[in-house]
C-alpha cells in the first residue's frame, strides 16, 4: 500500500516538474515574445523589424533563409517580396498552387520535399541547394495576403515540434509581418510624397528663378511681411528700391489705398518708377488673403516690370504712325498720278471721240478704233489701282440701292458683246425665276464684280461658251460664271486673288493685265458680307462662285434710273474753267459740235471775274478742281457764297472718293471725271439744265 503511494507520488511530482517546465518555457517564450515586441517598435525600418522576429524564432526553431511574400489577393496574381535574409530567393517568382491558399487561411505547413509541391515548381534545380525543406504559415489582413516561409538546406531540419512553435508565435508573426506591410506602405507614401514635394518646390524655384514678377505681401497695416527678388539678369533695380518710390508718390499711392480698402482682387495697375534716371513701368496685381475664422490679413500678388511691353507698343505705335503716313502718302500719290495722267489721256481720249464722228476712210477707222481701245485699257488700269487703293485705305464704302441683277448682266453682256463675237465664243445666261426683279445692293459694284469675272472669262477663252447662272436658296444669292477656257493649275490657286497677280506670269505676258479684278471682286465681296471661291481644271475651264446675302429693297425704294433721255438739248451758255490749254481745246470742241456757246476760263479767279461781268449769261460752269490762282474748289465756294445758283458740275482729273465729297461740301451739283466721253458730257448737262431749256 506504501509502495503504491510512494509511486503514485512519484508520478504527480514528475508530472508537476513537467507542469513546472512548460510554464518556466511558457514563461521564456511569452518574455521574448514581450521583448520582441519592444524591439520592433523601436526600429527604425522593416529589416530590423523582420531579423527582431527572426531572432526570437530562430532560438526555438533552427533555420537558414527566411523570406516575407505579400500581394493584394483582389489585384494581383503573383507574390512579390516584402523582406528576405538572403538575395537568393528574392528574385523567386511565386504563385498560389493551394499551398499558399491553406497557409493564409489559419495552417503551418512543413514541407519534407519542396520540390514536389506546386508553389516551388518554378524554381531551379540549383535553387533546391538551398531550400531542402521549408515550413510556412500566412495571415490575411484585409485585402493584404503574406506568406512566411523558413528554409533549411537539409532534409527534415523542421518537425512538428517547430511547426508548433510557429504556431505558438503565429500572432506575433502576424503582428510583425502586418507592422512591416504597414511601414513599408508607410514609406512608400512618404517617400512619394517627399519627391512630390522635392519635385514641387525645385519648380517653384525654377519658376521663379525664371518669372519676370517680384511677388509681395503686405499686412493690415500696408507694411511689406514679403519681397521676392526676381533671378533676372534684365532687372537692374532692386524691388525693395522701386518700392520705397510709394511714399515719394503720393498720388500712386493713395490709388493702391483706395484699392486695398475695397478689399478685392486689382490687377495690371500701371507704375511709372525712376531708376538711376531712367523710366522703368511697374505693373502691380493682388488680391486679399485671410485666416482660418475668416479675417482679411492684407494682401499678396506680384510686381512686374513692363518697361520693355511699354516700349513695344510706343514702338508699335510709332510704326502705325509710319504706316499711316506711309499709306497717306501712297494715295496721294496715286491720286496725283491719276490725276497727271488722266489729264493728258483726256485731250487724247476726246480727240479720238471727234476723230470717230468725222469721215474716215476703212483703215484709218479701224486705227482709231484700236487708239481708242488702248487709251480705254489705259483708264481702265488707272481706275483698278484707284479702286484697290480705296479699299486698303478703308476710304472705300458700298452706296446700296434698289437695282436689278438681271439689267447687271445685260449690261456685261452688252459691253462684251463685240469681243466674245469675234471669239466665237457663245454668251449664255441661267437665272432662276425665284430671283427677284430687285435687290438692296450697290448696283454699280456689283455690275463690276460681274464685269470683270466675265470679262476674264470672255479674256482666257477661245472657244466654247461662258455661262452666267444666278439663283437664290437660303435667303442668299448665288451667282457662278463658268468658261470653258484655260483654266488654272490648283498649285497657283492660293494666289489668284492676290493684288498684281495671275494664275500664270506668262498668262499676263500672253493675255495682258494688271491682276488686279479678282482681288478687287474679292474685297468687293467681302464687304457685301459675301464669299466668293472657284473650281477650275486646266485645258477644261474655271468655274467661280460668289455668294451675297439677298437683301430686298423696301416696298418704297425706287429703283434708280438715269434721268435723262436721248432728246437733244437747246444751246446752251457754257463756262469751262480749265487751265490745260489741250483739254481747253477737247471740251470746247465736243460742246461746241453739240451746238452750244463756249466759254473759257484759265483759273478760278478768271470764272468769278466772268460770273461778275455779267456780260454773258451762263446757264452752266464746268469746273476743274486743280487750276493756278484759285482753285476750282475755292471759286465754288466763293461763287455759293454770293448767292450763284446756276448748276456748277465738277470736271477734273481727280477721281479719288474725298475729291468728290470736296467738290459736293464747296457746293458743285455733279462729279464728272477726265478723261470725259462725249456722250458722258451730254448725259451730265442733262441732268442739270433746266426744264425750260430742253427742247422737245
Amino acid at each position: 500500500m506504501t509502495g503504491a503511494i510512494s509511486e503514485k507520488l512519484q508520478e504527480t511530482l514528475f508530472e508537476l516538474n513537467r507542469v513546472e517546465e512548460r510554464e518556466r518555457k511558457f514563461k521564456e517564450e511569452n518574455s521574448a515574445i514581450l521583448s520582441a515586441i519592444s524591439a520592433m517598435s523601436g526600429a527604425s525600418n522593416k529589416i530590423e523589424v523582420f531579423n527582431t522576429l527572426l531572432k526570437v524564432i530562430e532560438r526555438y526553431v533552427s533555420f537558414d533563409n527566411a523570406l516575407v511574400l505579400t500581394r493584394n489577393k483582389e489585384t494581383e496574381d503573383s507574390y512579390s517580396c516584402l523582406v528576405s535574409t538572403s538575395h537568393n530567393v528574392e528574385n523567386f517568382l511565386w504563385k498560389d498552387g493551394g499551398t499558399f491558399s491553406r497557409c493564409v487561411n489559419g495552417q503551418t505547413v512543413v514541407l519534407y520535399a519542396p520540390d514536389r509541391v506546386k508553389e516551388f515548381s518554378l524554381l531551379h534545380n540549383e535553387d533546391f541547394d538551398s531550400c531542402r525543406s521549408a515550413i510556412i504559415t500566412g495571415m490575411t489582413v484585409n485585402a493584404s495576403e503574406s506568406i512566411l516561409i523558413l528554409f533549411a538546406s537539409e532534409k527534415g531540419r523542421f518537425d512538428t515540434k517547430a511547426q508548433q512553435v510557429i504556431e505558438r508565435f503565429r500572432p506575433l508573426i502576424e503582428r510583425t509581418i502586418i507592422d512591416i506591410d504597414y511601414r513599408e506602405r508607410l514609406q512608400c507614401l512618404v517617400s512619394v510624397k517627399t519627391q512630390e514635394l522635392t519635385a514641387s518646390r525645385q519648380r517653384f524655384r525654377d519658376f521663379a528663378k525664371t518669372a519676370g514678377d517680384w511677388f509681395w505681401e503686405i499686412n493690415n497695416n500696408l507694411q511689406f511681411t514679403y519681397l521676392s527678388s526676381p533671378s533676372n539678369e534684365l532687372y537692374s533695380a532692386e524691388p525693395q528700391a522701386i518700392m520705397n518710390q510709394l511714399n515719394r508718390q503720393p498720388d500712386v499711392k493713395h490709388k493702391l489705398l483706395d484699392l486695398i480698402q475695397l478689399k478685392q482682387p486689382f490687377s495690371e495697375v500701371e507704375w511709372k518708377v525712376y531708376h538711376e534716371g531712367k523710366e522703368q513701368w511697374i505693373s502691380l496685381s493682388g488680391r486679399p488673403y485671410y485666416d482660418k475664422r475668416g479675417n482679411c490679413m492684407g494682401f499678396r500678388g506680384t510686381a512686374k516690370d513692363i518697361t520693355a511691353r511699354k516700349q513695344r507698343v510706343h514702338e508699335l505705335q510709332q510704326a502705325r504712325q509710319q504706316a499711316e503716313s506711309a499709306n497717306a502718302a501712297k494715295s496721294q500719290f496715286l491720286a496725283m498720278m491719276s490725276h497727271e495722267i488722266r489729264t493728258p489721256l483726256n485731250a487724247v481720249m476726246g480727240l479720238l471721240d471727234t476723230l470717230q464722228q468725222s469721215p474716215l476712210d476703212n483703215e484709218q477707222a479701224v486705227w482709231v478704233s484700236q487708239m481708242d481701245k488702248s487709251a480705254q485699257l489705259l483708264l481702265t488700269i488707272i481706275n483698278d489701282v484707284l479702286d484697290l487703293s480705296r479699299i486698303e485705305s478703308e476710304r472705300f464704302s458700298l452706296h446700296p440701292e434698289s437695282m436689278n441683277p438681271r439689267d447687271s448682266v445685260t449690261v456685261v453682256f452688252s459691253q462684251l458683246n463685240e469681243v466674245s463675237s469675234k471669239k466665237d465664243i457663245q454668251m449664255e445666261m441661267d437665272i432662276a425665276d425665284d430671283v427677284p426683279d430687285n435687290i438692296y445692293q450697290d448696283g454699280n459694284r456689283f455690275t463690276q464684280i460681274l464685269l470683270n469675272l466675265v470679262g476674264n472669262a470672255v479674256k482666257f477663252t477661245e472657244h466654247g461658251k461662258v455661262k452666267v447662272s444666278m439663283r437664290v436658296l437660303n435667303g442668299r444669292l448665288k451667282l457662278s460664271v463658268q468658261d470653258t477656257g484655260i483654266g488654272i493649275n490648283a498649285e497657283r490657286k492660293k494666289d489668284v486673288f492676290q493684288p498684281f497677280t495671275q494664275a500664270d506670269g506668262s498668262i499676263t505676258r500672253q493675255y495682258g493685265g494688271t491682276g488686279l479684278g479678282l482681288s478687287i471682286c474679292k474685297k468687293l465681296v467681302s464687304m457685301m458680307n459675301g464669299s466668293i471661291d472657284f473650281e477650275s481644271e486646266l485645258g477644261v475651264g474655271t468655274t467661280f462662285y460668289i455668294d451675297i446675302p439677298l437683301i430686298e429693297p423696301s416696298p418704297t425704294e425706287p429703283v434708280k434710273k438715269d434721268n435723262t433721255d436721248n432728246s437733244d438739248l437747246h444751246s446752251l451758255n457754257i463756262l469751262v474753267a480749265e487751265d490745260s490749254k489741250a483739254n481747253q481745246m477737247v471740251v470746247k470742241l465736243m460742246l461746241e459740235k453739240a451746238g452750244h456757246h463756249v466759254v473759257v476760263a484759265n483759273n478760278g479767279k478768271e470764272t468769278v471775274d466772268l460770273v461778275h461781268d455779267g456780260r454773258v449769261q451762263f446757264d452752266m460752269i464746268l469746273m476743274d478742281m486743280s487750276m493756278p490762282v484759285l482753285c476750282g474748289v475755292e471759286a465754288t465756294k466763293q461763287l455759293r457764297a454770293e448767292g450763284y445758283t446756276l448748276p456748277i458740275i465738277a470736271l477734273t482729273a481727280n477721281a479719288m472718293n474725298e475729291d468728290k465729297e470736296r467738290c459736293m461740301e464747296a457746293g458743285m451739283d455733279d462729279f464728272v471725271t477726265k478723261p470725259i466721253r462725249a456722250v458722258v458730257l451730254k448725259q451730265a448737262l442733262r441732268r442739270h439744265v433746266k426744264v425750260g431749256a430742253q427742247i422737245n
